[in-house]
């Protein structure tokens, strides 16, 4: 390890680009957050870092200790400690080390100041513990909350926001669930507007069903309207996921089958059954009086539409068995980004299920 000049302990560390090379990072001290998100093609979207963010992202507990050693004050250390996250995906060092689970270095952090509820950077903007939350790290956990980590947040970001209880649901992770409960976590806490999810909309579409019964005994809002854009209530989320047994349970909990979706991007509960090709979702939906020609969003898209983009004949025979008479073309794709995770779950559209 190479030794560190005591003017090296400084917030303008250098940071790897994706070439592989070393370059210099903006320095520190006049250097604010701006919360206005970048463009695609804007150079800060290159991930940045500081050579204190870097080796805590990396888990590298010795040349933390070794940067924040080398500081020749306080106040010195606290400018690096925390150091705002740079570019559009950047993280301050304690975020970067409770989104890999780095316990001890966060510990070390902590120890030498570093704000647990600073927020993060441009692009999901969640602070280090929220982003823990999503790792399941309990151990870290109560460390970031015996440091005041906030359980409910009073803002989130409008862009796939996650409270804490939000993210632990969204993993899985339902021993935190339950810690977070305790502590007076807001199980109904609003989807933040794009691509945001309650704490039970999250566990419904990942298919967690342990979870769903946990939230819902806990007093979850099985109705919690959905984000404006790219969101889903519970029972779309399901749909969506072909989680048979969750639909079942939130239809026998009072969900709503006829409830609105998105204003953008989304669809009542029979509109995700059909865009992901699940017919026997489809049939059951049918037999507790889902609409055959409710609109979808801003654009009133039929589900008829959504079945003939997907090619799915035999839902559109369904479809107009039970009623349908909306029209069959010119619709287009809905629930973009959950399309998009359930992809990469490994769901195909063009089975019958």
């Amino acid at each position: 390890m190479e030794p560190i000049d005591k003017n090296s302990c400084s917030s303008s560390g250098n940071a790897q680009s994706r070439s592989g090379q070393v370059r210099l990072a903006p320095p520190g001290p006049d250097a604010k957050w701006d919360p206005t998100p970048l463009s695609a093609d804007d150079e800060d979207e290159e991930p940045k870092w500081t050579e204190l963010q870097l080796a805590s992202r990396n888990g590298d507990l010795g040349r933390v200790n070794e940067i924040l050693s080398a500081c020749d004050s306080i106040a010195r250390r606290l400018e690096v400690v925390n150091h705002l996250p740079m570019g559009y995906y950047g993280q301050t060092a304690l975020q970067a080390a409770s989104m890999r689970g780095h316990h001890l270095v966060a510990q070390a952090l902590l120890g030498a100041g570093a704000d647990v509820n600073a927020p993060g950077g441009n692009n999901i903007y969640r602070n280090a513990l929220e982003l823990a939350c999503g790792t399941g790290n309990v151990p870290l956990i109560r460390l970031l909350l015996e440091a005041g980590g906030i359980v409910n947040p009073k803002h989130v970001t409008r862009y796939q926001g996650r409270t804490p209880i939000q993210a632990a649901a969204e993993s899985g992770h339902e021993k935190v669930v339950l810690i977070l409960l305790d502590l007076g976590a807001n199980v109904n806490a609003p989807a933040s507007p794009s691509s945001g999810v309650t704490a039970l909309q999250a566990a419904c579409f990942q298919g967690h069903i342990d979870l769903v019964r946990l939230l819902i005994a806990r007093g979850a809002d099985v109705n919690s309207p959905p984000g404006k854009s790219n969101g889903h209530t519970a029972l779309q989320g399901a749909c969506l996921a072909g989680e048979e047994d969750i639909v079942s349970l939130l239809l026998d909990n009072g969900a709503d089958v006829n409830a609105p979706g998105s204003q953008y991007h989304g669809g009542a509960a029979l509109h995700a059954a059909v865009s992901q090709g699940h017919i026997k979702l489809v049939n059951i939906l049918l037999s507790v009086n889902a609409s055959p020609d409710s609109k979808a969003g801003h654009r009133g898209q039929t589900p008829m539409q959504s079945a003939h983009l997907i090619g799915r004949q035999d839902i559109v025979h369904v479809l107009k068995a039970a009623g349908a008479t909306g029209p069959m073309t010119g619709g287009r794709i809905l629930f973009g980004n959950n399309r998009i995770r359930i992809w990469l779950k490994g769901d195909d559209v063009t089975t019958s299920k």
